[in-house]
């Protein structure tokens, strides 16, 4: 196994563009829009490589809503 990056939640905030308190509240609530957490003692750490695959995955596999949009469906809303 490579030697991997542990970073704190607010590395991870940073690169996905979300606030400290929006990263807390998805952990929290165990969302699987974020990537693992691991945890050590009372530190919340995340793997930087397992991010980076992480978000390579979700730009390869659109989100239903994104795909419906993409080949002419609609989310409900009315222009």
């Amino acid at each position: 196994m490579q030697n991997s990056t542990l970073r704190p939640s607010s590395w991870l905030a940073k690169r996905l563009g979300l606030s400290l308190s929006t990263i807390e509240r998805l952990r929290a609530a165990g969302s699987s829009d974020l990537p693992s957490a691991i945890l050590i003692g009372r530190s919340i750490r995340y793997d930087e490589t397992l991010v980076e695959q992480w978000l390579l995955d979700r730009m390869q596999a659109p989100s239903a809503s994104v795909a419906s949009i993409q080949s002419g469906g609609h989310n409900g809303l009315v222009a």
